[in-house]
């Protein structure tokens, strides 16, 4: 069975692998993920934030990203967002809405396909049959 990672898509939009629908801003999809053991979020606070060189393994490198109350909703946002009370990965500091943090971008997406909710519903079906 393929494993799918869900979230939502920042400014700019997508297009449907599955249907050529095209997708907008802070519309839920579907991306497909790699096979791997886990795909962990790792997240930091200003004090915890690694140097390049002591990023995990499978961290491929550290981003902005803001703490907000719902991903997704504010189509004018660009770049990373974090759902209001993720923790620390290392200390467990609780990220407050607008607070910012560093997101640690992991390897495990397969590529920029992603799927709408309607096209991810028909792919999970048919492997189920």
């Amino acid at each position: 069975m393929r494993e799918f990672v869900s979230g939502r898509l920042v400014s700019g939009g997508g297009v449907c692998e599955g249907c050529g629908k095209r997708l907008k801003g802070g519309e839920r999809v579907y991306a497909l993920a790699v096979e791997i053991d886990e795909i962990r979020e790792y997240l930091y606070c200003q004090s915890c934030r690694p140097d390049e060189k002591d990023l995990p393994k499978g961290v491929l490198s550290l981003e902005p990203a803001q703490a907000v109350e719902e991903p997704g909703l504010d189509e004018r946002r660009l770049g990373f967002e974090v759902k209001a009370g993720s923790l620390c990965t290392v200390c467990g500091h609780y990220f407050e809405v607008d607070e910012w943090l560093f997101v640690g971008v992991v390897e495990g997406l397969h590529g920029g396909f992603v799927y709408c909710a309607e096209c991810y519903r028909v792919e999970q079906a048919g492997e189920e049959a």
